[in-house]
């Protein structure tokens, strides 16, 4: 499933929160939106459009398995720190910066974050480490 960088933004607080999907489903379907805004100023509405146009798609992208439509290098970085708790001090910025460089993952988030990215993106692995540019 393709969604918009505040809708992975979105998901992945929820799930740091932690919801379950179930909790997080309950509420979308019954419009209860304030539930999540009490904590978090985010556009809900969002989640609730996605969940209403394909729930197991939503429930697919809610573990994970979603590519962002477009990612910009902060959305990047904000993604890794959330999703993956990769910060700064794990990878070294690019110098044209336009992407990052000597991250070291598995091989299971390597393809994780491939599946991430949108078509752009390039990921190169280079011996222990991974390089992600546009």
């Amino acid at each position: 499933m393709a969604i918009s960088m505040m809708e992975a933004y979105t998901i992945e607080v929820l799930k740091a929160h932690p919801y379950t999907f179930e909790q997080v489903k309950h509420h979308l379907e019954n419009d209860n939106l304030q539930f999540f805004k009490k904590d978090y100023n985010m556009d809900f509405d969002l989640l609730k459009t996605l969940i209403k146009e394909n729930p197991q798609q939503f429930k697919r992208a809610f573990e994970g398995d979603y590519e962002v439509k477009f990612v910009t290098i902060n959305g990047l970085k904000n993604l890794l720190r959330m999703r993956f708790g990769i910060t700064e001090a794990q990878y070294e910025l690019l110098e044209t910066g336009n992407g990052l460089r000597k991250l070291r993952v598995s091989p299971g988030t390597e393809q994780q974050i491939r599946k991430m990215l949108s078509s752009n993106w390039k990921v190169e692995r280079n011996d222990e480490t991974i390089t992600l540019f546009v």
